[in-house]
């Protein structure tokens, strides 16, 4: 199966279907059974090529041993054929004999096998590479090596032109695997060749069923010529039977032989490949196989598909791949007035006859094209393996700009979870491109601002670049794929694909949105979409967490908190249970039940409690205080939300000691969430007024409460730290700022009575 972009391979294939006549009045009957399909090869002329290889996508019609499929020439005579790689999906390689004087050869397949033997495999041109699943075997002996070989698994084969890989051509997967070179070696004269094996993990080559030379074990590759892995031999002029066999036990292999012709030991000489003339590779052919028949008669759709190269987002394992799909069907069906349409078979659909496709994960897809002509609409079907295309630079065209364009018009709600994940994590990459530029706009102007060079100094306001802007859009696109993923009627599928999902959705919204609304109904969608237990109750007491503590409804909160436990019973041990009991006293907080939240914070922490020493506990604290406050010093709020989340996770009574709770504080300050700052405050004081950051608390108190435009408040807090807390270093700063909101008062009251005293 190609993996590049658009070749001089898919032209002529292109050509070749443009170029094909009418297969009208065609039987399908060969070999004693009926057909269901069949594809023409055209040799063009002056190529003597005695086997040709052709590829294509079958529909499900070959079965998996390749039985019901033979290759016939013009006149119905059958010719040898060898089936070299059916799948993964719908892919089909094969490879057949040429007859002398014939140009026009038939594939047919499908229905049931033939009753008649293929003709046997003749042929002695070209050297075929075979490879196959793992099999343990001994990587020092050639023949448990070609023993494990014989008893293994097909993946894959295809005529090469030398020995001369590293890596499985014929698999995607990052596996062991076994294979064999196979071929007859022509040599034009006789003399003496110094034959030579490279590899990594076990080589061994053969000729004429003897072992001449290996580099035998599990090793590396061998860059240079060891001893031993060289062998000089006279060898007469003709044909002489050639194997290469290897075993590899990593994905990552070298499989090359090579030598060195009339070697002398006075004049070291670098080997060479085995020149592929060895083996008569230019009288093998690759071409395309032409436009599908059906034996019904009817127009049959039909397409070819390309991988194109993978784009990786950050810090993730999977990468985004493309296919260039490309319809190829007969102009009966592609005459004007018919209309397209694409089923990508992840949820996706196109009606552009050109269809480039983004796959935000490998697998297997079931690829459909239709086509409508009036009423009449036929379809036909491919399952396509979508995965890591193999290197190819030339071919690696598409960036991730490209990609996006196509992610953009995605339908959120048609993904299942791990793919809706891909995208919002490939909205989410835009966004921080975005932001990375705007932020280097930003230095850059401000370096320009303050350069003492410059003759005038722009006193106006920085404008906001553009690109800030645009990733703030790609931000919002990204929570609401993922949102629109998690409603009722989309694909999102399992439960743990849909926790994952709402894990990274949720948190989106929650902190570096500052939604805290959508992550509410986030985690609310998730939960009604979970069939087990302790899924639903993940999702509901994140969204407890979010109507407590930002939305400031412990009604809603504790409405959910008691279905999580009437679910899994009050008495619920490990994180879970921790998690319950935290909010349960962020909840009690709220309420003015000091004492109540105080248990669930000593019983949270007990079920949280870590097997660390108290010294390394210790230091896990101060490293998420001194985050924390570093974060909020860098204006990184999204990053001091994580911290904090992180740190009353791991240890609930901080909240009992204050200083979280005071960086929450002024977290929902930095935020300019003030009412949410106040809640913070007096939740401290209710659980520990003799927390000594309780005078720190009621300073942002009342700032939030002045912001909030709430004076009365503000200077209740002030009188509340005088009064309770005077040997605080923060009493003097109440004071000054007590006398000042009082002056304000009655300079406020003189005005007043002053122009009452001048009405009439």
């Amino acid at each position: 199966m190609r993996n590049a972009g658009p070749t001089a391979w898919l032209m002529a294939f292109v050509a070749v279907f443009l170029a094909e006549p009418s297969a009208s009045g065609q039987t399908f009957r060969r070999a004693g059974t009926e057909f269901n399909a069949v594809r023409s090869v055209t040799v063009p002329a002056g190529r003597p090529y005695t086997v040709v290889v052709t590829e294509f996508w079958h529909q499900g019609e070959i079965q998996p041993d390749g039985r019901n499929l033979l290759v016939a020439a013009g006149a119905g005579q059958r010719v040898p054929v060898r089936v070299l790689q059916l799948g993964p999906g719908d892919f089909c390689r094969l490879a057949f004999q040429t007859l002398p004087g014939h140009s026009q050869y038939e594939i047919y397949y499908g229905g049931k096998p033939p009753t008649e033997k293929s003709p046997p495999w003749t042929c002695r041109d070209g050297l075929l590479l075979e490879t196959r699943r793992f099999k343990p075997c001994n990587p020092y002996s050639r023949d448990s090596v070609r023993a494990a070989f014989d008893r293994a698994e097909p993946i894959g084969a295809d005529y090469v032109d030398g020995v001369f890989h590293g890596f499985n051509p014929f698999s995607l997967d990052d596996k062991p695997f076994l294979s064999r070179y196979t071929g007859e070696m022509d040599l034009w004269k006789s003399d003496v060749y110094g034959l030579i094996v490279s590899s990594q993990d076990g080589g061994f080559l053969s000729l004429d069923d003897q072992l001449v030379t290996a580099a035998p074990g599990w090793h590396g590759p061998i860059h240079r010529v060891r001893p031993g892995t060289r062998r000089d031999m006279t060898l007469e002029a003709g044909l002489h039977a050639f194997q290469f066999d290897h075993v590899a036990r990593g994905s990552r292999a070298v499989m090359v032989a090579a030598w060195i012709v009339h070697p002398t030991e006075d004049k070291p000489e670098v080997p060479k490949l085995l020149p592929k003339t060895l083996f008569h590779t230019h009288l093998i052919g690759r071409l395309p196989a032409g436009r599908l028949t059906l034996r019904n008669g009817r127009p049959a759709p039909d397409f070819i598909a390309t991988l194109a190269n993978e784009v990786w987002l950050p810090d993730n394992p999977v990468p985004l791949v493309g296919l260039l799909l490309r319809n190829t069907s007969s102009s009966a069906l592609t005459a004007p007035g018919s209309k397209i349409s694409w089923d990508f078979g992840d949820g996706q659909t196109s009606d552009l006859p050109i269809a480039d496709h983004v796959y935000l994960r490998p697998g297997v897809y079931s690829v459909t094209l239709s086509i409508r002509r009036g009423a009449k609409t036929v379809s036909a079907t491919n399952r396509i393996r979508v995965d890591r295309p193999r290197p190819d630079p030339a071919a690696w065209s598409y960036s991730f700009d490209d990609y996006l364009k196509i992610l953009e018009d995605y339908d959120p709600k048609k993904l299942d979870g791990d793919s809706a994940q891909q995208l919002v994590l490939a909205l989410l990459a835009q966004s921080d491109t975005l932001a990375a530029r705007a932020d280097e706009i930003i230095r850059h102007d401000q370096a320009q601002r303050e350069d003492p060079n410059r003759r005038r100094r722009d006193t106006r306001p920085p404008a906001q670049p553009r690109e800030t802007r645009q990733s703030e859009q790609y931000l919002i696109r990204a929570v609401e794929a993922g949102r629109s993923a998690l409603t009722d009627g989309s694909a999102a599928g399992d439960d743990a694909a849909t926790l994952r999902l709402a894990q990274l959705v949720g948190p989106l919204a929650r902190w570096r949105l500052n939604d805290s609304q959508t992550a509410l109904a986030v985690w609310q969608s998730a939960a009604q979409r979970m069939a087990t237990a302790e899924a639903k109750s993940l999702c509901e007491l994140a969204a407890a967490d979010v109507a407590a503590n930002d939305l400031m409804n412990p009604a809603e909160a504790k409405s959910l908190l008691d279905r999580v436990a009437d679910r899994l019973g009050r008495s619920q041990g490990g994180s879970i249970g921790a998690l319950w009991h935290r909010i349960e006293g962020d909840c009690a907080a709220m309420s003015g039940d000091g004492s109540s939240a105080r248990d669930h914070y000593l019983e949270a922490e007990r079920l949280s409690r870590s097997k660390e020493s108290w010294a390394a506990e210790s230091a896990r604290r101060g490293a998420h205080a001194r985050s924390t406050e570093e974060y909020l010093r860098a204006g990184q709020r999204t990053e001091a939300a994580k911290q904090l989340d992180a740190w009353q996770q791991a240890f609930p009574t901080e909240k009992i000691d204050g200083y979280l709770t005071l960086l929450w504080a002024r977290y929902w300050v930095a935020r300019g969430r003030y009412a949410q700052a106040v809640a913070q405050a007096e939740q401290l004081l209710t659980v520990n007024p003799d927390s000594p950051y309780a005078d720190q608390a009621l300073i942002v108190a009342a700032d939030s409460q002045m912001r909030l435009g709430c004076k009365d408040r503000a200077l209740a807090a002030l009188h509340t730290l005088e009064k309770n807390y005077p040997g605080s270093p923060l009493a003097p700063l109440a004071r000054q700022n007590i006398e000042a909101l009082e002056k304000q008062d009655e300079k406020t009251g003189d005005e007043s009575h002053e122009s009452k005293a001048d009405e009439p």
